[in-house]
């Protein structure tokens, strides 16, 4: 038999509805942060994916839930707009600390970058099947 002295002290873990709100609060909060984190706007995220601006700010501010696919599209718009968006956010939801990305662009001395510019512009002007709009933006 157990006594009342020893109930007290038994560990009592919360419920799974319970862990669930506080993992769904914090994928809210975890959105938004990588959103601001890389500066990406809900109206940009709008156009990239097709998702409202309305949807994506009720997600935001945790006042919606999106299903799977819908997280899925908004986070490979905002990666499609800052690439690393997305391996943030899910390594702030995995309780990981972030690890930026680095861009190899940036290592690149000046010399380096014009000879990958000038080597881009005439793989891309040998092809038939790039859109011209493209070329020109």
């Amino acid at each position: 038999m157990v006594s009342d002295s020893s109930q007290a002290n038994y560990y009592n873990p919360p419920s799974v509805e319970s862990l669930y709100s506080l993992w769904v609060k914090s994928m809210h909060q975890y959105f938004d942060k990588t959103l601001k984190q890389f500066g990406i706007t809900g109206k940009k995220l709008s156009e990239v994916t097709g998702i409202s601006t309305t949807h994506i700010s009720e997600f935001r501010n945790g006042k919606t839930n999106p299903s799977c696919e819908m997280l899925e599209r908004m986070l490979d718009g905002a990666d499609q707009i800052k690439l690393g968006a997305k391996r943030h956010f899910c390594e702030l939801l995995a309780g990981k600390e972030p690890q930026p990305i680095e861009d190899p662009i940036e290592r690149l001395d000046d010399i380096q970058l014009a000879q990958l510019l000038l080597r881009v512009a005439n793989r891309l002007e040998n092809r038939k099947s790039v859109p011209q709009e493209l070329l020109s933006a």
